[in-house]
């Protein structure tokens, strides 16, 4: 047992992730180790109150504060200067250890003296082995088929398994040529002779570098599964001020440059630097592929809508296609440049009303340019009718996108840190006034506001989070570095609330990022209103803020009444057989009085049946009539007591498209948003929602 006291330093590098490095450094303190544990936390400058938080919650643990950003294997040299046990454990901030894994692994190195450094089992925050844990170097044999994928295909093939060792069987011991640098256990005597980490390798690569030098200077390395740990891998280069997808590629090839170009022969260089380059690009274009996904639809679009025009006129693609193709590319240019004017491939990526004028000054400015040069005049009615379908296809998309955003089935697309088709947002001001407005607007039923976390001017004063607690929005950092995390989170809007910051200090904070061209929105304190620099968001039910209803407009009064018309008498033409099956299957149907708009009342029937469709098809009647609206405020009986509606009810709204259970003061909420949001285009919205969620 005396063997077993050996003190181990443990290093941990931080940069940002705060939360996570408490909940590791808490793992840590309950390790059943019997020996002294040192633990020396080295921050590379956090602004999220990183360091406070230690010095707060961990007064034993060791904390060197670089100031700024300098780099992994240059802060892990600088606490391996300062640690003085017997054995070094570099671990990641973002990692989580059992009680027993140190104990574990310094008994296995007393048992294996060969062993200069080993690694436990690492998994992936949903429990799969992560599979950096034991892999090999990157040579051009080993890296052919990661780079063919072949390694995912056949996993278990010695060759096309050999860049992660999938082979292997996880559960038993290995000597391995490399093992993740998230958790690196080590003798002292091999940081002495292998000497410290080479500090070119920035971020990445700087652990396969120092598995290369130990192995060379005669060091077994081991994968060791007796224990097992959690790393939620990326979390710690999620703040990386820069593109760490380069940063990856440039250190693979600091590796091949370092240790393949004295022994490999020049094919065997060019090979390694040509796969490096090929992933790079890959990874660059499809990142870049997501950020021109709007432009590409938009595009799409509008050469769909001119080949159909041109069938239709011709009769046939193929004769007018070569003639057209250049005029089109042209068109499909205008489209895209009026586009970026409205801002709807950037800040207003999914707004389908500003989609829609802009496709309509993209025709007439087709309309124009063709006036003028008519040689690209072909046809008068191939340019009408492909500019009718364009004007529906544009905005179309974005009205499908919508709907699937709110179904969550666009998460998995990522615009830089955010969602693709959303505007990243923080709130300033992690308080209970930050916390209220970030769960009102997430439950905003069309919101393009996707909010990436908080800042606040006194981080250290905000109670910590559990790391693994998906619901809860991170703390981002303090307002003195709300520059770095703007442009760090490709931020486009800032929230302030005012119950964490005064005017003055909202002021200062606009001032330092105007620069950046953010919109800028203020919660004055227990309101849910986001006032912008033109216009006033109300989220909720308060009326003193001087707000436009666009319902009550004239124009959008008789448009939406003809539309309920319109769409009534085809609704209820069509249906007509249904009615009369209904009437055979359901001779008695139901007879309720509804409360109308304004404390008006009507009587409704209802048919026993139990689909919705079904049951509420006879109101289509009082929609003709003028008594309901396809949209509108919710239908409720009299009998349930007195209800003011502000607008007439509706066979769907906006408490019904995420069949939510509201109480009055809520449908007091959708009501006021939407009488002052009410279009055209965001009662088709609401109705296509609507379908979907029955």
């Amino acid at each position: 047992m005396a063997q077993m006291s050996r003190p181990i330093s443990v290093i941990i590098v931080n940069y940002n992730v705060k939360d996570y490095l408490a909940n590791c450094l808490r793992s840590v303190e309950e390790s059943d180790y019997a020996g002294q544990i040192e633990i020396i936390v080295v921050d590379n400058g956090s602004y999220d109150g990183s360091a406070a938080m230690v010095k707060a919650r961990f007064p034993s643990v060791r904390l060197i504060d670089n100031g700024s950003n300098r780099g992994f294997a240059k802060a892990v040299n600088i606490g391996l200067r300062e640690s003085s046990g017997d054995y070094k454990l570099l671990l990641n901030p973002d990692t989580v250890i059992e009680e027993k894994t140190l104990a574990v692994l310094a008994e296995y190195m007393e048992k294996h003296p060969e062993v200069g450094i080993c690694g436990p089992k690492i998994l992936n925050a949903d429990g799969s082995l992560q599979l950096a844990c034991k892999r090999s170097f990157p040579t051009p044999w080993v890296a052919l088929p990661k780079l063919l994928g072949l390694s995912r295909l056949l996993p278990g093939g010695k060759w096309t398994g050999r860049y992660n060792l999938t082979y292997l069987n996880p559960e038993k011991h290995h000597s391995v040529e490399a093992i993740s640098g998230s958790f690196m256990f080590m003798r002292r005597a091999t940081v002495e002779k292998v000497g410290e980490l080479d500090e070119r390798f920035f971020m990445f690569g700087e652990d396969l570098d120092y598995c290369y030098r130990a192995i060379r200077e005669g060091y077994a390395i081991h994968y060791v599964p007796d224990t097992q740990i959690i790393h939620y891998k990326g979390e710690s280069v999620k703040s990386a001020p820069i593109n760490s997808v380069n940063w990856f590629y440039e250190a693979m090839n600091l590796f091949v440059n370092k240790h393949f170009s004295r022994t490999a022969s020049l094919l065997t260089r060019m090979a390694l630097r040509m796969g490096i380059t090929a992933k790079k690009i890959t990874a660059l274009g499809s990142s870049l592929l997501v950020q021109v996904f709007p432009v590409l639809l938009d595009v799409t679009m509008v050469t769909l809508a001119f080949g159909v025009a041109i069938s239709a006129r011709f009769g046939s693609l193929a004769p007018a296609a070569e003639a057209y193709l250049p005029v089109v590319a042209l068109y499909a240019l205008f489209w895209v440049a009026v586009g970026g004017v409205f801002q709807i491939y950037s800040r207003f990526i999914l707004a389908y009303n500003r989609a829609m004028l802009s496709s309509i000054l993209g025709f007439l400015l087709s309309v124009a340019f063709t006036y003028f040069f008519k040689q690209i005049a072909y046809s008068r009615a191939v340019l009408l009718g492909a500019s009718l379908m364009i004007t529906l296809l544009i905005p179309g998309w974005r009205l499908v996108a919508h709907v699937l955003k709110s179904r969550g089935f666009l998460r998995t697309m990522g615009l830089g840190q955010a969602p693709i088709f959303s505007r990243p947002a923080i709130i300033v001001g992690a308080g209970d006034e930050g916390q209220r407005i970030a769960h009102r607007i997430g439950r905003r039923p069309d919101t393009g506001i996707y909010v990436v976390g908080f800042a606040d001017p006194n981080p250290g004063d905000v109670a910590p989070s559990s790391a693994s607690d998906q619901s809860t929005l991170p703390l981002l950092g303090s307002t003195e570095h709300i520059d770095d995390i703007v442009k760090r989170h490709n931020v486009r809007e800032l929230i302030f609330t005012s119950d964490r910051l005064d005017n003055t200090a909202i002021v200062r904070i606009m001032d330092e990022t105007k620069h950046l061209r953010l919109t800028y929105r203020v919660v004055p304190r227990e309101r849910d209103i986001l006032l912008g620099k033109a216009s006033v968001e109300d989220v909720s039910d308060f009326p003193f803020v001087s707000i436009e209803y666009t319902l009550y407009h004239r124009l959008n009064v008789v448009s939406k009444r003809l539309f309920d018309l319109l769409f009534s008498a085809v609704a209820i033409t069509v249906a007509s057989p249904l009615f009369l099956a209904l009437l055979i299957r359901y001779p008695r149907w139901e007879k309720i009085e509804f409360w109308g708009r304004e404390g008006t009342a009507f009587m409704g029937w209802l048919t026993p049946a139990s689909n919705r469709f079904l049951r509420e098809l006879p109101l289509l009647l009082k929609i003709l009539s003028g008594e309901m609206s396809f949209v509108g405020s919710a239908m409720i009986p009299r009998e349930e007591g007195t209800v003011h509606l502000i607008c007439k009810p509706g066979l769907t709204g906006l408490d019904r498209i995420r069949k939510l259970q509201v109480d009055s003061d809520e449908r007091a909420v959708y009501d006021h948003y939407y009488v002052q949001h009410q279009s055209m285009a965001f009662d088709v919205e609401i109705l296509i929602r609507s379908m979907f969620a029955l």
